[in-house]
């Protein structure tokens, strides 16, 4: 017995050094409510960022109209939005990185769950965010536990693992003294490539630095893709078949049970992505079949967004000027 508890000791030792550095140094900012984007240098949880800034700001801000989905709902901004809502609706972008249904409709359900009011929604979707029902994984995508309901060691040891991760230790390190982002870095580093990014810290809107380079130079930004190859031909991308699983007609009946409680005024949109594949025609009849035709947009497939790189800031992510003539399209026969 004392030889184990000798070797607990030895085993548990590092540990109990290590865990109040990382604590201290907060690579991800994961302690308390921080100014997430003035001095970043690391690759963040987007998830945690949202879900933060909504649970700091709620009560004071009374949010009421919300937008949903993934990075790709950057494109979509709270002030482009709102000349479409009501004068006095209060919106906040509660997106994450990779999302999913699964998070939609958490997040849904915990927006419910604060006892806040969901007056206004629009959701963006394609048809890797409807494949995706089962939480994410890894510390740049884990949800928060108190809206994923999941455990908190699992959420935090996600964090400590990847400080304590040879490859990002070297990333850092590198950035920090050469102040450079390198290919080998990925989502590890931010891309300082284009600098002038920014956001606003209360409704959680981003402009990405991409949008000011292509202003200035949008022949040298794109011929720069073309050349690294980024811009493959549409027909040439092999679609992966998305099934419609009981998961899937299980969240999203979830989420519009709750819209059915607020009365929320919704709008769900399916993305124009750049391989020009269509939504699965079983997604389709079922997203149809749960939240009415008339509140469905399909810009998915080839149409006038998806056949010009100008569109795009790559492959996967559209701009805001595409944005913002879809939301003129799916409000103008709304009455205000």
């Amino acid at each position: 017995m004392k030889r184990y508890i000798t070797k607990l000791v030895l085993f548990l030792f590092p540990l109990t050094c290590v865990l109040p550095v990382v604590f201290v140094i907060d690579f991800f900012k994961i302690n308390g409510f921080q100014d997430y984007y003035s001095t970043q240098k690391v690759g963040l949880n987007r998830e945690m960022i949202t879900t933060k800034t909504f649970n700091f700001y709620r009560e004071k801000e009374k949010y009421d109209s919300f937008i949903f989905g993934s990075s790709r709902s950057n494109a979509f901004k709270i002030k482009e939005w709102k000349p479409h809502l009501n004068l006095n609706s209060r919106g906040f972008h509660f997106d994450a990185s990779g999302e999913g249904i699964w998070g939609i409709s958490k997040k849904v359900q915990y927006i419910f769950e604060a006892g806040d009011t969901i007056r206004n929604a629009l959701i963006i979707i394609d048809r890797e965010l409807l494949a995706q029902t089962e939480i994410n994984k890894g510390h740049l995508f884990i949800p928060m536990p108190c809206v994923s309901k999941s455990s908190n060691v699992e959420y935090y040891y996600s964090f400590f693992r990847a400080s304590l991760s040879p490859k990002f230790l070297i990333a850092y390190c590198d950035y920090y003294l050469f102040g450079k982002y390198r290919d080998y870095m990925g989502f590890l580093i931010r891309n300082n490539h284009y600098p002038k990014s920014k956001a606003n810290s209360i409704n959680c809107d981003v402009w990405y630095g991409e949008d000011v380079a292509i202003k200035n130079d949008s022949a040298g930004y794109y011929q720069e893709l073309i050349e690294k190859g980024i811009f493959v031909e549409p027909s040439l991308i092999e679609p992966i078949k998305c099934n419609v699983t009981d998961k899937e007609v299980e969240l999203l009946t979830n989420i519009k049970e709750v819209f059915n409680k607020h009365k929320t005024n919704y709008k769900i949109v399916i993305s124009p992505i750049y391989d020009q594949i269509p939504l699965e025609k079983e997604q389709l009849e079922l997203l149809y079949k749960i939240f009415g035709e008339r509140n469905i947009y399909n810009f998915s497939g080839k149409n006038k967004y998806t056949q010009t790189i100008h569109n795009y800031y790559e492959t996967s992510h559209y701009r805001p000027h595409v944005a913002s003539e879809i939301m003129d399209i799916i409000y103008q026969c709304d009455i205000k």
